[in-house]
């Protein structure tokens, strides 16, 4: 009776094929992470496979990454060593620019950024974001042109007298 009475253990298995089993479900936890079916029972070695399992994919992304850039730079060199490149090369000579013109490119290229960098809110919206409000609000588009045009009449009509009435200014 006391066969029946007692719980029921598995078999105590050789050291070797636990070893196995572990190594069976350390190997499934570092592949699948938490999505294991079966997860190692100690933290730490829970914890360790995690941050393996994380530095194993970081190193492997960053392989790929580098490797993309070495294909792009195998395929660049191609084309530059290829025919290709060689009569790219010629044209390039006779369609690059003399020493004025690359002046003159250098000089437009610094007049566009700064002009880009102090009237940029003008060009990238700064003016046209007033039109769009009143055009949100149901103002009426001749209307504002009216107004507005009435608004430099009378600064124009303005400046004009104000040199008229400046005695320095007549002539």
């Amino acid at each position: 009776m006391a066969s029946a009475t007692a719980t029921k253990e598995p078999p105590a298995a050789p050291a070797s094929s636990s070893t196995l089993q572990k190594a069976k479900v350390n190997l499934s936890y570092l592949a699948l992470g938490s999505a294991a079916s079966v997860a190692p029972s100690s933290l730490a070695t829970r914890s360790f496979l995690t941050t393996t399992r994380y530095v194993l994919r970081y190193a492997i992304r960053r392989l790929i990454r580098y490797a993309k850039y070495a294909a792009v730079g195998a395929v660049a060199a191609l084309i530059g060593g290829s025919v290709l490149g060689t009569l790219g090369s010629g044209v390039a000579f006779f369609a690059a620019p003399g020493l004025l013109g690359g002046m003159g490119i250098g000089v437009l290229t610094a007049v566009g950024k700064f002009g880009w960098r102090h009237r940029g809110n003008w060009f990238r919206g700064g003016y046209f974001e007033g039109m769009r409000q009143r055009a949100a609000e149901g103002h009426d588009g001749a209307a504002d042109e009216h107004s507005d045009a009435g608004s430099v009449e009378r600064a124009a009509n303005a400046e004009n007298n104000r040199r008229k009435e400046d005695v320095w200014m007549r002539a």
